[in-house]
């Protein structure tokens, strides 16, 4: 075998093996699922989207930005029942040395910011869903299965992104909404079915183990 065809096929070897890993199917992520204040709500820690070098940079005084993204979907479907966002912003205050952490999560001008003292706790706070409302609880069927999609973003590059995301976030109808007209949500709904890992500096994306519908309430 000549060096040229030799190297033809060590090239479509990679490409063949690209495209495997491309069209693997999502990992699954375990999700603590509950029912709070008649909410479906969910929990889990995606901490691993920062590498070191991630979490050495926080101190630089940029700011970074971690959009996660969750779509409610029944088994055996393709049409997300519900969605919500969250993003968080990390600053780090040169003069006080302490890192400000800013979660929006789609309540009408209103954003929650948190104080910190390491790059440790910034990352748990700004990856980490605890008890997040998805939907009202009541409008999952009993005896039928569902499971999240998620995405979370590192540093969304896509100036557009974050200005619609934004916008979004500022709308009442915001968490939940998912309406024909929405074009938003359209767009939102694409990332989980043609996910551009150029969008961001680096992407998670997941599934949850499927689940029914909570019964009870926690406090």
């Amino acid at each position: 075998m000549t060096g040229w065809v030799r190297a033809l096929c060590f090239g479509l070897l990679a490409l063949l093996s690209a495209g495997q890993a491309l069209a693997a199917p999502p990992a699954v992520r375990t999700v603590g699922v509950a029912r709070k204040a008649d909410k479906l709500v969910v929990s889990v820690g995606l901490q691993d989207l920062f590498g070191p070098r991630d979490v050495e940079r926080l101190l630089s005084g940029f700011s970074t930005r971690v959009l996660i993204r969750v779509a409610l979907v029944r088994d055996g479907g393709n049409e997300p029942i519900a969605q919500a966002m969250r993003l968080a912003e990390i600053v780090y205050d040169l003069w006080d040395e302490k890192l400000r952490v800013r979660l929006s999560t789609g309540k009408p001008g209103v954003a929650e910011t948190q104080v910190v003292s390491t790059p440790k706790a910034a990352v748990d706070l700004a990856t980490a869903l605890v008890a997040f409302p998805i939907i009202e609880s009541n409008r999952l069927e009993p005896g039928s299965g569902y499971h999240l999609s998620l995405r979370a973003d590192l540093n969304p590059i896509s100036e557009e992104l974050v200005s619609n995301l934004r916008r979004w976030l500022s709308q009442p109808s915001g968490r939940g909404r998912s309406g024909s007209g929405d074009s938003f949500f359209g767009s939102f709904v694409s990332v989980f079915v043609n996910p551009r890992v150029d969008d961001s500096e680096r992407v998670l994306q997941m599934v949850s183990q499927s689940f029914a519908r909570p019964e009870g309430s926690s406090p």
